[in-house]
């Protein structure tokens, strides 16, 4: 398991955390599930391929009580790349519930709902989104073929209706995913946080950026002083340890190009750069003008 994933488990598997991103994204910011509705689930299942038993693992996996059914299994996969299998993946962890329920005989059976998050900052989901896109299907029988269509949302695209209805921790993901997509350093409201060691060690495997592991004392004591912490005091504190040269050549720049545009425009690629741990490029970029402008087209593409 890698890093990124790892925290990105550790902070979903929080109720709190979990319940938000479902009333987000599947009841449009609406208070369906509450934390205490939620339980642990086992995320792993087991098969038998080429002769041998093989496990499966979700990413997260919680039972919500309370609803109209009783019962419902919620499962998190997710993902920074795009593949293209996304859709038979989703069929074997929820088939492999359901086939749980009929070793265990249950009374009353219950729905499972896979949701994909998807963490890539660079380019919309592309890859296969159902069944049939997967597969080649001859004509003939594909109007008897049941496809399977994966829910699929993409972070660092969501609105801001979207990211404004979170109301744990997850708002800042959001928000900072965005901030990573777009390369602007966006005014948002403050937040209190509740896991700030888990966000700020998320952001730092997310930007390769060792700088926001130090910043605990800092957010700490600006949520103290000011009620809350927002994206921009990360990379506002990120510009002010010792990476001043960047911040200032964007403000030359902007004035040699006689627009606020250009100015702007440098700032967000410097911000953009820091915060995917490319420190050494705004570093090179102070002292040589030929590839500032390489950055620059790179950045505008």
């Amino acid at each position: 398991m890698g890093e990124k994933d790892r925290l990105e488990k550790t902070l979903e598997s929080y109720n709190d955390v979990f319940a938000d991103i479902v009333n987000v994204l599947l009841f449009n910011g609406k208070q369906e599930i509450t934390e205490d509705s939620l339980i642990d689930a086992q995320t792993f299942s087991q098969y038998k391929a080429d002769g041998m038993i093989r496990e499966q693992d979700r990413d997260v996996a919680k039972y919500w009580e309370g609803n109209t059914v009783h019962l419902s299994l919620i499962g998190f996969e997710n993902q920074t790349s795009q593949e293209d299998v996304m859709p038979m993946r989703v069929i074997s962890y929820d088939g492999a519930e359901y086939r749980k329920q009929i070793h265990n005989k249950k009374d009353e059976w219950y729905p499972v709902l896979t949701i994909v998050l998807y963490f890539g900052t660079d380019k919309h989901w592309t890859k296969c989104k159902s069944l049939k896109q997967q597969i080649k299907i001859d004509p003939r029988i594909a109007p008897f073929i049941n496809d399977y269509k994966p829910i699929i949302f993409e972070l660092a695209w969501l609105t801001d209706e979207q990211i404004n209805a979170f109301k744990s921790d997850f708002k800042l993901v959001a928000q900072y995913l965005r901030t990573l997509r777009t390369g602007k350093i966006e005014d948002w409201s403050r937040k209190k946080l509740k896991h700030i060691h888990e966000i700020l060690n998320l952001f730092k495997v997310i930007s390769n950026e060792d700088t926001f592991t130090q910043m605990e004392d800092f957010i700490i004591q600006t949520q103290t002083k000011e009620g809350g912490t927002k994206v921009s005091d990360f990379l506002q504190e990120l510009r002010n340890d010792g990476r001043t040269e960047g911040i200032a050549l964007g403000r030359t720049e902007g004035i040699a190009l006689g627009r606020d545009e250009g100015q702007n425009s440098l700032l967000s690629l410097f911000a953009k750069l820091y915060s995917l741990g490319r420190g050494d490029d705004v570093q090179r970029a102070t002292t040589d003008r030929a590839y500032l402008k390489k950055l620059m087209d790179e950045y505008q593409k």
